[in-house]
């Protein structure tokens, strides 16, 4: 009895296998079967496009020019001509102090000046008579020169008694009044250059050799949403710091809207190395371990066939693929359709439509069907 139920269920059980083994194939169902026609693909030229290498980064920003505003002598104010937040332009008075007594002093020195000038111009009349010796002469014009550098040294200190913006910007909180009694170096405000900012980051010293000034920057920061900035690189440090084996890069992003600010926390995209390479769409690309290859279309006498073709790729950007070797412009290569080929198959391009035929279903239906008949030999 049990022998010849065994006897019995090993059809059944051949069966099952052969159905389980035809739908383990997937895509291998698919493939070209002798006498059928051209398989339906997609094609796509091989062509050049622009490629670069993407480095990503983080970085600050801080200002184009950035000065904390102090006086240089010790006394009142007596006028402030600025408000927090307040744009200016280079040269502008920011505030004064206390002067009438260096006023004074000015004028007392500037009569003494004039009155050098006169003596040493009539002792030159004099000397031209013999009538004034050389000695006098040259104390004469000593006396003027000493006259005319007391007033330049006074003046001086007369400038440092008003305050001027070094260069045009926005000024920051006001930290002073009318009538306060300031000392030297006290900081009275804060004024930076926002007409372009600074984005200082760190980039791997791998990436050194590629790094230049003129590089181009994309850089975005979530207080400003999805809005992206492009700049330019300015300058690279001289040095690679020794504990995170990093380079700091500065670059330059324009800001005439004055929408960035001092101390924002950027994202930052590197644009290195721009080149034009031969791209190839990724659905074209079949990887088997560490290679990868791509069917390539060979006009025939009769319908075009398709050669396995290992490529070596580079760079990925927006669906294609950068192409090192392997290819050459103007080859056409399936984009669609790879998974129902084989080295040497015959091909159709299409412009447009869907890919799958008419009878991919059928090589399923009959392995269901095959296993469904094994299912029912052993119920019996």
């Amino acid at each position: 009895m049990g022998f010849r139920w065994q006897g019995a269920i090993a059809p059944c059980l051949a069966a099952t296998l052969m159905a389980a083994a035809a739908l383990a194939t997937g895509p291998a169902v698919f493939a070209q079967r002798p006498g059928q026609g051209p398989i339906d693909v997609f094609a796509a030229e091989i062509v050049d496009r622009p490629f670069v290498m993407r480095v990503e980064a983080l970085g600050n920003l801080e200002p184009k020019e950035r000065v904390d505003l102090s006086v240089n002598a010790a006394d009142r104010i007596t006028q402030v001509y600025f408000e927090d937040g307040q744009r200016v332009k280079a040269g502008a008075t920011l505030l004064t102090m206390a002067r009438d007594e260096e006023r004074a002093q000015l004028e007392a020195l500037l009569a003494d000046e004039a009155e050098a000038v006169r003596q040493l111009a009539r002792n030159q009349r004099l000397a031209k008579e013999g009538a004034v010796s050389a000695s006098e002469l040259e104390r004469s014009n000593r006396n003027a020169d000493a006259s005319a550098a007391q007033v330049r040294a006074l003046q001086a200190r007369l400038r440092d008694r008003v305050l001027t913006a070094p260069f045009s910007g926005v000024l920051g909180f006001r930290r002073v009044s009318p009538g306060a009694f300031v000392s030297p170096g006290q900081v009275v405000a804060t004024l930076i250059d926002d007409s372009s900012m600074r984005l200082e980051f760190s980039v791997p010293s791998v990436f050194i050799s590629d790094l230049r000034p003129g590089l181009e920057i994309l850089a975005r920061s979530s207080d400003l949403g999805d809005r992206s900035f492009t700049g330019t690189v300015t300058s690279i440090d001289n040095a690679i710091d020794p504990v995170t084996r990093s380079v700091r890069v500065r670059a330059t992003l324009p800001n005439k809207d004055g929408v960035l600010r001092a101390g924002m926390f950027m994202t930052v995209d590197l644009r290195a190395r721009p080149r034009n390479s031969l791209a190839v769409p990724e659905g074209a690309i079949i990887a088997e371990g560490p290679n990868t290859f791509v069917f390539r279309i060979e006009p025939s006498e009769g319908p075009s066939v398709v050669a396995k073709t290992q490529v070596k790729l580079g760079t990925r950007d927006k669906g294609v693929i950068e192409v090192l070797s392997g290819l050459n412009r103007g080859d056409m290569v399936v984009s669609e359709g790879v998974l129902k080929l084989r080295p040497g198959a015959a091909v159709r391009v299409r412009e447009s439509g869907d890919l799958s035929p008419p009878v991919r279903g059928e090589p399923r239906v009959a392995a269901k069907s095959a296993a469904d008949g094994a299912a029912a030999g052993v119920r019996r």
